[in-house]
Parts: structure tokens; sequence; C-alpha cells
């Protein structure tokens, strides 16, 4: 029988912040492992009776990653979870990009790939139940949520699977996205058992869950040449598309006018889709190569 090594007081906060959390950015998380090990910083070690040596109560490791790997140590043989980690584009910042739009267009930086950044979440390590095939918190959602999670991804990986093939996207992740006015639409495309099963308050709950949750996440709005392959049917011929961007001044009112059709909150795949769901997103189509690496926190 394997032996479960226990957590320390302060391993088992932490591990509580996580959880509640659901995903943390790298940043995040080191900050919360900060605070916590202050916390415990001037506790004294603790001397139980059914021990002979006295327990740090207050021991988080070496630094976040020991820490990290402490805790799997235990949630591993113990629960059959774990605390993974994967590396995707750094969440987006509404107010970076209004800086960026409030500048003149020839002193605009050249957009950039976006920084990776580390997300922590505890994941399902069996992928069975609700992970395997849901992915959708059984507590917060009925099998219409769970229908409507599922449609929501596929049309995401649709969009972002178009945008691979004209060469647009770079780096790891699923580049598509869509406003919430459409996404709260979706629920018209149920089918079967699930149609007509979702009011638009219901939807709205789940949008909210699945984004406080990072199974979906905040991006930034399509670019205007996006916008144009969806309004005009993509039936612009690719030689065509040079001529568009050389038009100068003339741009500049339709840019406006472009982002004005564009305004409202757009989502894309957050990473706890892709810390659990990476087989329901490459069969909606999503190549294995736009899937991120995971990290492996183990002693």
């Amino acid at each position: 029988m394997t032996t479960i090594p226990p957590l320390s007081n302060s391993q088992q906060l932490f591990l509580q912040r996580l959880l509640v959390a659901s995903c943390m950015t790298d940043a995040d998380t080191q900050q919360l492992y900060d605070q916590i090990k202050q916390k415990f910083a001037s506790i004294a070690p603790t001397q139980y009776e059914d021990e002979e040596d006295e327990k740090d109560e207050g021991y988080m490791g070496t630094d976040l990653e020991h820490c990290l790997c402490l805790i799997n140590g235990s949630l591993v043989p113990g629960f059959n979870l774990e605390v993974c980690t994967v590396s995707l584009p750094a969440p987006y910042d509404e107010d970076d990009e209004e800086n960026e739009e409030n500048g003149e267009e020839e002193d605009r930086p050249k957009k950039k790939r976006a920084p990776l950044v580390k997300y922590h979440a505890i994941v399902n390590r069996g992928n069975d139940g609700v992970a395997q095939k849901h992915a959708f918190p059984a507590s917060k959602g009925g099998p219409h949520d769970m229908a409507y999670y599922r449609l929501v991804i596929e049309k995401i990986v649709e969009r972002g699977v178009d945008l691979l093939e004209n060469g647009e996207g770079t780096g790891v992740g699923c580049p598509g996205s869509m406003n919430r006015m459409d996404l709260i639409n979706l629920r018209t495309e149920l089918e079967g058992a699930h149609e007509g099963k979702l009011t638009i308050a219901q939807t709205e709950n789940a949008l909210e869950v699945l984004e406080g949750e990072k199974w979906l996440v905040r991006v930034a709005p399509p670019s205007e040449g996006d916008s144009d392959d969806e309004e005009d049917g993509g039936g612009e011929e690719e030689e065509d598309r040079p001529k568009k961007k050389r038009k100068g001044k003339k741009r500049g009112s339709s840019t406006g006018s472009r982002r004005k059709s564009l305004k409202g909150t757009f989502y894309g795949i957050g990473p706890r889709s892709f810390m659990e769901c990476g087989e329901l997103l490459q069969k909606a189509g999503l190549p294995g190569d736009r899937m991120p690496q995971s990290i492996l926190h183990r002693i």
C-alpha cells in the first residue's frame, strides 16, 4: 500500500487557495506562495504526541516549484489529482489594446507574438467522468450546460482553424474567438435533447462559470482583416489583399468603422480547457502542434 505523505498546514492552505481560484498565472501563484510562507514564518514547529520529531507546519519547500512537487506527491496517489502547468500567451489586457489604438497609425508598434506565461491548475489525471466526456463542473452545470460548452469549443476551434489555414495565428493555442453575443446565441444551435433547454440567463451564467474557471478567457477582438473575411463571406482573392493594405489614409476611416462594428467582449479557449480537454480540442480540429506543452511537477 502506497504511503501518502501528509501536507503541512501551509501547504494545505496553498492548495485550498489554488482550488478556489481554479486556475492562476505563475505570477499570481508565486505571490500566493510568498504570502502564505510569510504568514507561517513566525510559527514554531509543532510537536505531536504520535510523532517523534517536530513538524514544521509552515514548511513550503525550498521554492514554488518544490512546493508544487510536494503537493503532487500527496494529490496524485491520494486523489488522482495533480497540479498541472501549461505555457500559453499572456492574458489579454484591454488597457494595452486601447493605448495602441489611440496612437497614430504610423506610430503604433507592430503586433508582436504574445509572450508565454505559465498557468497552474489542479486537474483530474484520470480524464474520466466529467473531465473526459464534458469537462464542465457537474456541480455548476447540468447536461445542457455541458453540451453548450462542447458546442462553444467546436465553434471557436472552427474559427481558429480557418485563421490557421489563412496563415494567421502564431505560437501555441487556438487563435479563434467569438464575441459574447454570438456565444449567447449559440444556445439556439443545440440539438436533440438539449434543444431549447437553455434560457438567455442560464447561458450567461454558464459563460460566467466558464470564464471564472478559465475554461474560456477574454481575448483581443479580431483584426480588421479577420472581420473582413467573415463579413464578405471569404470571397476576397489572395492577390487583392496587399492592395487593401496599401490604401494609406483611406484605411483610417474604414478601420474606425470596423472597430466600431467589433465592439464587445471576445472569448477564446482558456488554459483549463487545454489542460483537461486536449482530446476534445483535437477532435474539434485543432492541430496537435498547437497544443501547449505540459510541465510536470514531480520529486
